[in-house]
């Protein structure tokens, strides 16, 4: 038998020196989502050779403000303001190709062209008519987008229904665009029958489907075939940053079920939807707000106004109340000085712009949850978080708190010793004012400091305003000092 060794039988020398590998970083949202991810990948972008999106589709609204104007992505990812950037959607993405092929001309009018920049996975699941109708449909338990993410999934994972395959992928528009149209419309009409023609979206779903050529003509060009496309690319150097659609509190098996999302959110899920083996691995980063919000139903423990508020909102949805009518109805400036929490929290949603960005509905708003925070950086081993609206902090000091509310433990039985919530005393608008000039003083990094020690986690920069402009990284400045004044729990 020949023995067989790995050891070189040449000198090392002769060896030509292979290329330095990439590596990944993942960026989520840590809390119910919409804590503005797209504003830190905006910001961080310039680091990376790659942004990825590996989860989620046309129900996740990412808000940009940028020199070309405000623009809401829904599919594709945030880096797109940035020329050197190649944009990756993998596997594990839910795809609207029509909102999809809309986004692109969208940008293209823009004058932001894509052709050499988006690749798109093939096996990227493909939603159809009858996964938006049956979304319509039965989603208002969850209080979904609507936009067939679910029904979508859950075919990837059913594969067959009534002998028909009902998994299609965007690369089956590329092999077989006639088949493909062919049996989402049999699958669609089938539906239609089972409910006797009675279904109010029939003309719309039939004008999708004859659309559909012409939208694969658009996506077309984007498509990849090759499952280790993106492999090769951090093989060769390629820097990824992982962008995460939804948040981890709403991941469909960590999340409080059913009021979940319908994939998987979690940081450690990117290596799978977003087609890249974990070994590549380099950090996890956090995104959350200081004032929290949640849309749909479902458990929210700092909400401000508890179920009375979760009603409101959701009872909003259903009319398709949102904004508008909110300010023709209200005036923050006057709830804001109510003793009642709900009052309170429906003011600061007004004043910080809290409705939905695909949908227009209003969000349910918490105090900032540093005990939920705390949960959710240790139990994924986040390596650093960013904290964003820290300026809309400054609401608090004209309400009846006087002070920053945030709660800091969870479900405590004794709230003589150990309190729930925490009134936080030691900022001030002078201090946020500073902040929002790049300037941190003593009372700053003292809540800087504060916020670290609750989460375990150290912040990379904090969000002080819309625009790029606004987030200042704590990577420049000083450590945090340790105020006296500060409150240790």
């Amino acid at each position: 038998m020949t023995s067989v060794t790995c050891s070189a039988s040449f000198p090392a020398a002769h060896l030509a020196s292979p290329p330095a590998e990439g590596f990944a970083d993942v960026l989520v949202g840590l809390q119910y989502g919409d804590e503005g991810k797209a504003k830190i990948i905006d910001a961080l972008a310039a680091g990376y050779d790659v942004i990825a999106r590996f989860n989620g589709g046309a129900n996740a609204g990412h808000t940009i403000d940028t020199p070309f104007g405000r623009i809401a992505l829904k599919q594709l990812p945030s880096g797109v303001f940035h020329p050197h950037a190649t944009l990756y959607i993998g596997s594990g993405c839910a795809l609207n190709p029509w909102k999809l092929a809309d986004e692109i001309e969208q940008l293209r009018e823009m004058g932001v062209p894509l052709e050499g920049r988006l690749r798109i996975s093939a096996r990227a699941a493909l939603v159809q008519p009858h996964h938006i109708a049956l979304d319509r449909r039965g989603g208002g338990t969850i209080g979904t987008t609507g936009n067939g993410i679910g029904p979508c999934y859950a075919d990837r994972a059913l594969r067959v229904r009534n002998d028909k395959r009902v998994n299609l992928m965007l690369g089956d528009l590329l092999n077989s665009e006639a088949d493909t149209v062919a049996s989402m419309r049999d699958v669609f009409t089938g539906m239609i029958n089972a409910d006797g023609g009675t279904s109010p979206w029939v003309a719309e779903m039939s004008d999708l489907l004859l659309s559909l050529p012409k939208v694969a003509d658009t996506l077309r060009a984007y498509i990849e075939p090759d499952r280790g496309w993106l492999a090769n690319r951090v093989k060769q150097g390629a820097r990824v940053l992982f962008e995460g659609a939804q948040s981890v509190l709403l991941d469909v098996v960590d999340g409080c079920q059913p009021y979940v999302t319908s994939s998987h959110t979690v940081p450690a899920y990117a290596y799978v939807g977003g087609d890249l083996s974990p070994k590549y691995h380099r950090r996890t980063i956090g995104v959350a707000k200081a004032i929290m919000s949640r849309v749909g139903r479902g458990p929210f423990p700092s909400e401000l106004g508890g179920e009375r508020s979760a009603q409101y909102c959701d009872d909003a949805s259903q009319s398709h109340l949102g904004v508008t009518d909110e300010q023709a109805r209200f005036s923050p400036e006057q709830l804001l000085r109510s003793n009642d929490p709900f009052d309170v929290g429906t003011a600061l949603r007004m004043l910080t712009g809290e409705y939905g960005t695909g949908t227009g509905r209003p969000r349910r708003i918490g105090m900032l949850d540093l005990a939920q925070l705390r949960e959710v950086v240790k139990a994924h081993a986040v390596d650093c978080v960013y904290l964003n609206k820290v300026d809309c902090l400054a609401h608090y000091f004209h309400s009846t708190y006087q002070g920053v509310p945030m709660r800091v433990n969870r479900d405590v039985l004794s709230s003589d010793v150990m309190p729930d919530v925490l009134i936080y005393p030691g900022l001030s608008e002078h201090s946020l004012t500073l902040g929002r000039e790049g300037k941190l003083d003593a009372a700053m990094h003292g809540f800087v400091d504060f916020v670290e020690r609750q989460i375990g986690a150290p912040l990379a920069g904090i969000g002080l305003g819309p625009e790029r402009a606004s987030l200042v990284s704590l990577s420049a400045h000083q450590p945090a000092l340790v105020v006296a004044a500060s409150p240790h729990v």
